[in-house]
């Protein structure tokens, strides 16, 4: 315990970050049962929730309304879904007798990676599992839709008849889950027809663009035929073939409509209740996170007035439709980490077709997963014509920009800022010759890339050459004024007049590093200070 939370203490006083996983590392690897040991002595148990989009949100949803029920709740609040991070959320809160301090009336709520929910489910023996969604993200780790979806069959199979599924209605791969349940099963989804892409624009086309991860019936093969489709493969589903159709779902949004952009109205059906609840999040996919934290809290005999007031006074994670103020404008932090998630938030941010300042921010790190081949499966088409500036930043910046490109924006519409100077670049400039007049040919060349030559509005900094009289080494650089995620984030509030909305949109490392500079710049605190 003791070296587990040291080692957490030395990572935050380093800034190597948050500590919210070495703790854990550390501990398990002095003591393997760690979470098991620790687990086993809250008064109330563990929830357990995963899926591909809505993990954070869903478990920020279900921990208010369990603290407004009166219970205390401990959960990986910032993120750390792996076993070390459910580790270190314990350990953290241990003693160094090795109980847990003020167990009596505690429940935990941890968000879990897909990949690892089988062996969380073994060590934490969760009162309830919840499966929010599951689409194609980070193809390079998880494989195709179908790997995940096999592995979570074959851990459902075995779960304990006193865990609860909880299970999302409307995605045919998880509601198909509660077939091998041995426990209780409790279904959410929407029955607003009036979401029904198909009937939206009066056209029938609407959607068309839409990623759809799971068309196959898990029984027999057959396409799956929908008489409603919210978003991808979202809706009202049912096998042509075998007959299997979409459960009956106790927890149902009758009727969903939208007061402002973080605001909507939600009257919701349960087994013992119906009323209304305000959501104070933009987005469809978020009314499923609340339908499916609403579905738990049922499930643990929850009163509805707590499942009432945690929803809506419920504070974004980071990141999440988070809000930070910065010199006279709003930011707003929309993550996007695959094809189904971006098309939502580009529809959660078009729909109306009101003009947004965007920043988009697009990486390859690990986290993120190598292959960015999915950005051609978003509908960026339908932000064509609606953005009042556009700023690309990102490791793969280029990418994003010709993706973009193809959708229809000019190039001069778009800021390009890379990560790191392209090599191509720092080699033209090292061939000029030395002197006055290499350093003019070598301006010359450059002027390629400004707005003025036709090219995006590209920020791109070489690195210094040393020239025959230059008086120091800045006086070489191209007149670009720099790049990576600070200066994206710059010119992009740069380009946001004063009391207006910009809109940054990343990955997760990009969102990682964004909060980063937020933090540096004393906008926001770090993300590990929040309090439970």
């Amino acid at each position: 315990m003791i070296s587990g939370r040291a080692a957490g203490a030395l990572s935050r006083r380093l800034r190597l970050g948050g500590g919210t996983s070495i703790v854990g590392l550390v501990a398990q690897r002095l003591y393997p049962d760690i979470i098991r040991h620790l687990a086993a002595q809250l008064e109330h148990g563990s929830v357990l929730v995963t899926g591909t989009n809505g993990k954070t949100t869903t478990s920020g949803f279900l921990a208010a309304i369990l603290r407004d029920a009166g219970l205390r709740v401990w959960r990986n609040r910032e993120g750390a879904n792996l076993l070390r991070g459910v580790a270190g959320a314990l350990v953290v809160r241990a003693l160094p007798s090795g109980n847990l301090r003020r167990a009596g009336q505690a429940i935990s709520v941890f968000e879990i990676d897909e990949a690892v929910m089988p062996q969380a489910v073994r060590l934490l023996e969760p009162r309830a599992a919840v499966f929010v969604n599951l689409f194609r993200d980070q193809l390079d780790r998880y494989g195709e839709v179908e790997s995940v979806a096999a592995l979570w069959r074959q851990m459902v199979k075995g779960l304990p008849e006193t865990t609860t599924l909880v299970l999302n209605a409307d995605d045919p791969t998880t509601a198909s889950l509660g077939e091998l349940a041995r426990g209780p099963v409790l279904y959410f989804g929407l029955e607003d027809l009036t979401l029904d892409l198909s009937g939206q624009d009066g056209q029938g086309t609407a959607g068309t663009y839409q990623a759809v991860d799971s068309r196959s019936c898990v029984r027999c093969g057959s396409d799956y035929r929908y008489s409603a489709r919210f978003y991808s493969h979202m809706g009202h589903y049912q096998c042509p073939h075998c007959g299997l159709e979409r459960p009956a779902p106790a927890v149902r949004a009758l009727q969903v409509r939208q007061d402002t952009f973080d605001r909507l109205r939600v009257t919701v059906e349960t087994p013992t209740q119906l009323g209304e609840i305000v959501i104070p999040l933009p987005g469809l996919y978020n009314v499923y996170n609340a339908l499916a934290a609403i579905a738990v809290a049922q499930a643990l005999g929850i009163s509805w007035e707590p499942i009432v007031s945690g929803i809506e006074q419920f504070k974004p994670a980071f990141g999440r439709g988070e809000r930070v103020q910065v010199a006279g404008r709003t930011l707003r932090l929309l993550l996007a980490k695959n094809p189904t998630g971006l098309n939502e938030v580009l529809r959660t941010l078009f729909s109306e077709g009101t003009p947004r300042h965007i920043l988009f921010v697009l990486n390859d790190n690990i986290a993120d997963g190598r292959d960015v081949s999915w950005i051609w499966d978003v509908d960026f088409e339908r932000a064509q014509g609606l953005t009042a500036s556009l700023t690309v930043a990102g490791t793969r910046a280029f990418d994003l920009a010709l993706r973009l490109k193809y959708a229809g924006f000019a190039p001069e519409e778009m800021t390009i800022i890379p990560s790191t100077p392209l090599r191509a670049l720092e080699e033209l400039i090292g061939s000029q010759p030395r002197g006055r007049k290499g350093r003019e040919r070598g301006r010359a060349r450059h002027q390629q890339y400004q707005p003025g030559a036709g090219a995006a509005k590209t920020s791109i900094q070489a690195s210094p050459v040393a020239e025959e009289g230059a008086t120091s080494p800045r006086e070489t650089a191209t007149p670009f004024p720099g790049y990576g995620l600070a200066t994206a984030l710059e010119r992009a509030i740069e380009q946001t007049p004063v009391g207006e909305t910009l809109f940054i949109v990343p990955t997760y490392t990009g969102l990682l590093e964004l909060h980063r500079e937020l933090e540096r710049r004393g906008l926001t605190p770090h993300y590990w200070e929040g309090r439970d």
